[in-house]
Order: structure tokens, then C-alpha cells, then sequence
């Protein structure tokens, strides 16, 4: 799972956002540091469709923004730690403090839906997710997430 994990696609925002800015600024951060994704608009279009689906907040005060596009080039994870906890109508009801967007290209849904599993049980570990939230900058979030798989 570490594997797809890029410390320039790890970020702790400040402030209060909407939901719609949050999923904005996590694709520009994609499209900033990343070369997998060569249109951004379409990548977000995709993921704010699928959050029309339904939520993406799999409660504990994750969410898991998620999406399949034809232009992306490779599987990309993008984190953000928020400062300012969101409603993001999560099932549980609780506010989200923790985003972790995965973005796949269409014909990798086996390894795309494997990831999005792995990472859904990650989050189940109390310990790890109070771990995550506790960071206070990038580098704690960085060696937080870094954890995750041990």
C-alpha cells in the first residue's frame, strides 16, 4: 500500500473549507506534484459525480474521495489532514478530519478497488487513526501515515 504514497501529495490544511474546496485543493495538489494526472478538471469532475452517488465519508472521520478516469496515467493517493473538521455526510454521522483521494486509470480497477480495501482497513485500527489525527504538520502526517502498514 506505501507504495503509492508520494510525501508531495501528503498535506495538512489550515483553515475552515467546504467540502467542494477541500476535493479542489487535493486535485491541484495532485495535478502540482504529480504527473499522473493530465487534466485535472476531468478528475475532478469524476470525483465530485461519484460523491452525487453517494458519500465517500466511510465515518471514524475519514473520507475516501475515489475515482476512475480515462486520463489518468497511473494509481495516485493524495492525503490531507484537516485542521477544520468538514461535513462530509459521512454514514456515521461524524465530521471528517482525515481525506485520502485515490485516483486510477480505467483499466485498473482490480488493483484500484484492492487499494481502496486495504486502505478502508488500515483506518479500522484506533491507535493508527488517533495517530493521524494527532499530527500537528506534514512531516508528523508523513510518518504517521508511514506507520500504517507496520
Amino acid at each position: 500500500m506505501l507504495e503509492y504514497f508520494n510525501n508531495k501529495l501528503i498535506t495538512v490544511i489550515d483553515g475552515r473549507h467546504t467540502k467542494d474546496e477541500v476535493l479542489n485543493m487535493m486535485v491541484d495538489l495532485i495535478a502540482k506534484n504529480s504527473d499522473a494526472l493530465p487534466n485535472k478538471d476531468e478528475f475532478l469532475e469524476n470525483i465530485l459525480n461519484r460523491e452525487k452517488v453517494g458519500s465517500t465519508g466511510i465515518g471514524m472521520g475519514i473520507a475516501l474521495p475515489h475515482a476512475r478516469c480515462e486520463n489518468i496515467k497511473k494509481i495516485v493517493v493524495a492525503v490531507a489532514l484537516l485542521k477544520e473538521s468538514i461535513n462530509f455526510n459521512s454514514l456515521d454521522g461524524e465530521n471528517v478530519k482525515l481525506l485520502v483521494m485515490v485516483g486510477a486509470p480505467k483499466n485498473q480497477g482490480s488493483e484500484y478497488l484492492s487499494l481502496v480495501g486495504t486502505l478502508m482497513r488500515a483506518f479500522r485500527n484506533k491507535k493508527s487513526r488517533n495517530t493521524l489525527f494527532e499530527a500537528s504538520n506534514q512531516q508528523e502526517l508523513i510518518e504517521a501515515i508511514a506507520e500504517l502498514n507496520r
